[in-house]
C-alpha cells in the first residue's frame, strides 16, 4: 500500500489507509465517496457488507482460523470529519483532499482539520480487513455517518444486522486512557427578527475582525477556558462609546462542536480610531487571563467591502448585545469523583449571525447527568424569554453512563498492562461518542473506547501523535487475539 514519504513506515496498513482516506472528501452529511471506498475494499477482499437506510456500512469479516466459535465483536467508527480551515487557506472540503505533513512526532494538515478524528480509527478497521495475519473472532466493522453534527448515523443503525455483544469504539483521542462513558448533548437554536433603520452616520463602513483563537473541540477542550471569538467580538463592540457607531452585520463560528475561533462585525463609526482604542483595551484585558497558549489572537479594523445603508435599530442592538453578553459559555460543573479534570456539564456558544435583519445563535449543551442539565437548559431558555428571542430545541443524544462491571474492560485493561507495564486510566470523556446510542439500540453490551493521541481536534491545529498509533495498533491486535 502506498505511503507518503513523510508518513512513518509502520504500521503500514494504518498509515496507508489513513492517507487514502484523506484523499476522499468526507464532511458530515457527504460521506458517499468514503462509503463507496469501503464497499469497494470489502468487495476486493470478498467480505459481505450491509448498507442501512441512512447510509451506515457494516463489513462482516469472518473469524480467523481457530476463532470460528468465538463471540462476534463490533468495531465501530464514524466516516465523517469536522471541516475547518484558517482564513488564509482556500479549500473546498467537498472536493479537495487533505494535505498532510510531518512535524517531528506529529502528522498535521496544511492549515485545515486533519481528519484523524475519526480517520485513524477507520484506517485501523480497514487494516483489520487487509491483514490476514491478525488473529480475531468474527468482526462486524460498523462505519456510521454524520457523527459530528449530532450522531445521526448511530440513531439510524438497524440493530437486526448486528450480532456482536462486545463493542470496541476507536474514536477517542488520549492514548493510555480507556473510556467507558461519554457526555450526552442537546442543541438549541435562537432566532429573532430585528428592526433595520437607515444609517445616519456619514463615512465608510468598517469591519471589526477578531481571529486567531485556538478554538478546538467543544467537549474535549472546553475545560481549558480558551477564548470564544464571538464573546470577544461582543465585548469589543460593547466597549465602543454609546452612540458612536451603528451595526449592520456580524458573523462568527463554524459548527456546534467547535469553539469559535473567528468572528467579525460590520459597523459604521464616526471615528475609526475609537474601534482601535477599544480593541487595545479589550485585548489587554483578555490576554491577562486567557491560557498562555491562546494569547496570539488578534483584533483589527479593516475597510468593509460594501457600505451599510441600513443598520440595526438602537433598541434591538442594545437587546442583542445584552443577550449575548449574558449567554453562558464554557464549563459549568466538574465530575468531582473523577481522578482527572473531567467536565460534567458545559455549554458552547457555537455560532452567531446577524444578517439582513435576522439574528441567529446556535448553542451546544453537554452533560453526564441529564437531570443536572435541566438547570442549564432553564437558564438559556429563560434568557431567550426575557429578551424576546425565539428558541428551538433540536437534536438530543444520551450520555453513555460508565459501567465498570464490564468483562471487555477487564480484558483490555489486562492486555494494556501486560504490553506496556503500567495501568491504563479508566475514565469518561466530555465529548459525545456513539456508544450510548448503540447500547440502547443493540441491548446490553460491553463497550470500551480507546485510540491514539490526537490533539487539537475540530481545529486546523489537529494532529496525531505518531508513536501512539503503533502502540494503539498493538493493543487492538492483542485484545482481538484474546477475545
Amino acid at each position: 500500500m502506498q505511503i507518503p514519504t513523510h508518513f512513518p513506515a509502520q504500521p503500514k496498513e494504518i498509515w496507508g489507509y489513513f492517507h487514502a482516506i484523506n484523499q476522499i472528501p468526507r464532511p458530515s452529511r457527504h460521506e458517499e465517496k468514503f462509503r463507496e471506498f469501503i464497499l469497494k475494499e470489502a468487495e476486493r477482499l470478498k467480505f459481505k457488507t450491509h448498507v442501512d437506510g441512512v447510509g451506515n456500512v457494516i463489513v462482516y469479516v469472518p473469524a480467523s482460523a481457530g476463532y470460528e466459535d468465538h463471540e462476534t465483536v463490533i468495531i465501530q467508527n464514524h466516516m465523517d470529519m469536522v471541516t475547518d480551515a484558517t482564513p488564509d487557506r482556500k479549500i473546498n472540503f467537498n472536493q479537495d483532499p487533505i494535505v498532510t505533513f510531518r512535524d517531528g512526532e506529529w502528522i498535521k494538515a496544511d492549515r485545515t482539520t486533519l481528519g484523524a478524528d475519526n480517520g485513524i480509527g477507520c484506517a485501523a478497521a480497514l487494516a483489520l480487513m487487509e491483514d490476514r495475519s491478525i488473529a480475531h473472532p468474527p468482526l462486524e466493522l460498523l462505519f456510521t455517518i454524520d457523527e459530528e453534527t449530532g450522531l445521526k448515523g448511530a440513531w439510524g443503525v438497524d440493530a437486526e444486522h448486528l450480532r456482536g455483544k462486545k463493542m470496541i469504539n476507536l474514536d477517542t483521542e488520549e492514548w493510555g486512557s480507556l473510556y467507558i462513558g461519554c457526555a450526552g448533548g442537546i442543541d438549541y437554536e435562537f432566532k429573532k427578527t430585528v428592526q433595520l433603520v437607515p444609517s445616519l452616520i456619514d463615512g465608510a463602513a468598517v469591519k471589526l475582525v477578531a481571529g486567531g483563537f485556538l478554538g478546538g473541540h467543544s467537549g474535549v477542550d472546553i475545560h481549558e477556558q480558551r477564548g470564544n471569538a464571538i464573546k470577544f467580538l461582543i465585548d469589543w463592540v460593547k466597549a465602543l462609546p454609546e452612540g458612536s457607531f451603528e451595526l449592520a452585520e456580524w458573523r462568527g463560528g463554524k459548527a456546534h462542536n467547535i469553539i469559535p475561533r473567528d468572528a467579525f462585525a460590520v459597523i459604521k463609526l464616526k471615528d475609526p480610531s475609537l474601534a482601535r482604542a477599544a480593541a487595545e483595551k479589550v485585548t489587554a484585558r483578555w490576554q491577562s487571563y486567557l491560557p498562555a497558549n491562546d494569547r496570539k489572537f488578534f483584533a483589527r479594523v479593516e475597510e468593509a467591502e460594501a457600505g451599510a445603508t441600513e443598520v440595526v435599530s438602537g433598541t434591538d442592538l442594545r437587546l442583542l448585545l445584552a443577550f449575548l453578553t449574558a449567554f453562558p459559555h464554557g464549563a459549568h460543573s466538574y465530575d468531582l469523583a473523577s481522578n482527572k479534570e473531567l467536565v460534567s456539564m458545559s455549554n458552547n456558544l457555537a455560532i452567531s449571525l446577524l444578517v439582513r435583519s435576522q439574528f441567529y445563535l446556535q448553542s451546544s449543551l453537554r452533560f453526564f447527568d441529564r437531570n443536572e442539565c435541566v438547570s442549564l437548559e432553564n437558564q438559556v431558555t429563560a434568557l431567550a424569554e426575557g429578551f424576546g428571542v425565539e428558541v428551538t430545541k433540536n437534536g438530543e443524544y444520551p450520555s453513555w453512563k460508565p459501567i465498570r462491571d464490564n468483562k471487555l474492560l477487564g480484558l483490555v485493561s489486562e492486555k494494556y498492562e501486560a504490553l506496556f507495564k503500567k495501568k491504563a486510566k479508566v475514565t469518561a470523556i466530555h465529548a459525545g461518542l456513539e456508544c450510548g446510542i448503540l447500547r440502547d439500540k443493540i441491548g446490553p453490551i460491553d463497550a470500551v473506547s480507546f485510540g491514539p493521541t490526537i490533539m487539537g481536534a475540530h481545529s486546523p491545529d489537529e494532529r496525531v501523535h505518531i508513536p501512539t498509533v503503533e502502540t494503539f495498533w498493538s493493543l487492538l491486535k492483542e485484545v482481538l487475539k484474546s477475545l
